[in-house]
């Protein structure tokens, strides 16, 4: 005896729920973001550290006839002097609107620190509206022996232009010259030392207020 057909559809295997690209790649896509976040910061913290090396922007303030400790010395501003067109510690000619600044510091090395990392400093002074002077520019005069003094904070000749070193413990006296407008007014001017190329500095300067 044949069997009746049934009237009731067959059943249906319901087709496997699909996962979405997105939701299937999700590690995946973080990890390309991290690196891709990364591979964009790393240069430029790099430029940041290698600009901030070249033009320290960071202070480290110095008092007054005060020893500051910086970049493996104390240092101390023994005083700002002008020297007018005709002094005669002048030995060449400078321009009738211009004048010399002597700076003069003392720096006591700590045990250590070699001579060749002292004389790596930098010298500029600043006024209150961001304008910049480099210590011993192209135009400066040339100093009689009486106003010369070694010009960098390591090392250098005396009056006598003997070799002169800093000692590690003793103090060792130098000065920077500028060439400023001669209307220039000393209040308000900060001198500055500066380590352009000192990863230990991490853009900090050492600022005195003349």
């Amino acid at each position: 005896m044949n069997a009746t057909p049934s009237s009731e559809p067959a059943p249906t295997t319901a087709a496997p729920r699909r996962i979405g690209w997105w939701r299937s790649n999700v590690w995946w896509l973080l990890g390309t973001a991290v690196l891709g976040g990364w591979a964009i910061y790393a240069p430029y913290r790099e430029a940041l550290n290698s600009y901030q090396e070249r033009r320290p922007s960071t202070p480290v303030r110095a008092g007054k006839g005060e020893w500051t400790a910086f970049e493996g010395a104390r240092w101390r501003l023994l005083g700002a002097e002008v020297l007018a067109p005709r002094d005669p510690r002048l030995q060449g000619p400078l321009r009738k609107d211009a004048g010399v600044m002597l700076v003069r510091y003392e720096v006591i090395a700590d045990s250590g620190t070699q001579t060749r990392a002292l004389d790596a400093c930098r010298g500029a002074i600043v006024d209150a509206r961001g304008r910049r002077w480099e210590a011993d520019p192209v135009g400066l005069p040339r100093l009689s022996r009486e106003a010369k003094l070694p010009t960098t904070c390591g090392s250098g000749t005396d009056a006598q232009y003997k070799q002169i070193l800093a000692v590690p413990g003793r103090p060792f006296a130098f000065q920077h010259a500028f060439v400023l407008p001669r209307e220039l007014q000393q209040d308000g001017l900060h001198a500055r030392i500066e380590f352009p190329h000192s990863q230990s500095a991490k853009g900090r300067y050492l600022d005195f207020e003349l």
